[in-house]
């Protein structure tokens, strides 16, 4: 007979040992997380760094490793929460970023680096005939949700459960008190028809991740998407994809993937070359309101000191270059071998459906279902950390070009060797 208090009680027992053996091994990471707690409430300044007993603490980072105060070094999966795209310290990267310190730091001015990132964004993206700049996702997505709102003259913003669009624009099963006041309708995210019950003529904004990533690698699904596209047509508002972590999935995002073309698009992360920035970016009509000459009906302000600022573009110019659709494509099969490496082995040891493995291409979700499922998923990332594989504590892997066939099988064994132990 089954007995889930046992098998729950076992699993708590696994876990304090592996937090136990974690303390020890990182005593120079707990003593940095005291100091910075003086001045930091909660030793940091990211929430999602925030971590119990303590986070680590990491000194260096090279290629696809990283290495802690401690002196441990850890593959790194979580490669920046996607943002990390290019590994660390790629040497194009470093490169450019000391030429542009050659050329003045704060110049105050425009240069010709803002033409050229934008005009491979274009490229990139179908949906975008205009783009701003901006320094962060948070930024972009506030910003297309405002433009929306000023073309369309509506006051409604549909979003979906567990979207996350920034800090001050995250829906998860709490309320943000930080959420930025817009009057938002709270969408069920890849539901139609619990959907479709909350349309109405008064929303001027529909934004969504074409996959979550905070939400947990969830993809909305082409029906879903289409949905919202008539939707969208329907009511006269702007229909806005936050591409800021699902446009590193396809060389043209995963709008182009799924054949459905928003008419804003955010972007962010990875596109800066490891530096802040963000973009948003849409139709001409739409987009027009920030052109002073235009003709436009309405006239919008978008100012930022840092907006096109020689760090951020001269990286942004150079990652350009890096990411083409060949090594797009080369990370996603890395991806679909770590999905399918995961349900081979969860079939091989003869347990079928209790760990799913979710995402598309290089960002991949890990669900242990059931009523152990928050155990088993704690302590999986306590035994991967301690083989020196670190992944996303909430189950996530995000894959970066520094990434090869030995990682990945790596993790997959290392995986195997978790399940077999405390499954």
């Amino acid at each position: 007979m089954r007995d889930p208090a046992g098998a729950r009680n076992a699993l708590q027992s696994k876990l304090a040992d592996a937090v136990a053996d974690f303390i020890s091994k990182n005593p120079s990471s707990k003593k940095a997380i005291e100091r910075a707690s003086e001045s930091l409430p909660g030793g940091t300044t990211r929430a999602v760094l925030e971590s119990d007993p303590f986070p680590l603490v990491v000194r260096s980072g090279s290629g696809s490793t990283l290495t802690s105060v401690d002196g441990r070094a850890y593959v790194d999966f979580v490669s920046d929460f996607t943002a990390g795209l290019f590994g660390h310290s790629h040497p194009a990267l470093q490169q450019a970023i000391a030429l542009a310190a050659q050329n003045g730091f704060s110049l105050g001015a425009i240069t010709e680096l803002e033409a050229q990132v934008s005009e491979t964004i274009k490229n990139r993206f179908q949906s975008i005939d205009l783009v701003r700049f901006c320094n962060s996702g948070t930024e972009a997505n506030t910003y297309a949700i405002g433009t929306s709102l000023a073309y369309t003259g509506k006051k409604k913003v549909l979003v979906f459960d567990h979207a996350y669009h920034g800090g001050c624009l995250s829906f998860g099963d709490e309320m943000n008190q930080l959420n930025v006041p817009y009057d938002f309708v709270v969408g069920t995210y890849g539901d139609i028809e619990k959907t479709r019950a909350k349309l109405s003529f008064d929303i001027g904004a529909i934004i969504i991740e074409p996959m979550q990533s905070a939400g947990g690698m969830r993809p909305a699904g082409k029906e879903f998407l289409l949905f919202l596209r008539e939707a969208a047509n329907t009511l006269g508002a702007v229909l806005i994809f936050d591409e800021v972590v699902t446009s590193r999935l396809d060389f043209h995002g995963l709008q182009g993937v799924v054949g459905v073309t928003p008419d804003m698009t955010t972007l962010g992360k990875y596109l800066g070359g490891g530096l802040s920035f963000g973009a948003f970016g849409g139709k001409k009509d739409i987009m027009s309101q920030f052109d002073g000459k235009s003709d436009s009906r309405q006239k919008l302000s978008h100012s930022g000191t840092f907006n096109n600022n020689i760090f951020t573009m001269t990286a942004a110019a150079a990652a350009s270059t890096i990411v083409t659709k060949g090594r797009i494509d080369q990370l996603n099969t890395l991806g679909d071998k770590v999905r399918e490496g995961i349900t081979t082995i969860v079939s091989d040891i003869g347990k079928p459906g209790q760990v799913v493995a979710l995402g598309f291409g290089s960002c991949v979700g890990i669900y242990f279902p059931g009523e152990t499922g928050d155990l088993l998923r704690e302590l999986c990332f306590f035994y991967l950390l301690s083989q020196g594989l670190w992944i996303g504590r909430r189950g996530f892997l995000a894959l970066n070009f520094a990434h090869d066939e030995a990682d990945i099988d790596r993790f997959l064994e290392t995986f195997k060797e978790f399940l077999v132990l405390h499954m």
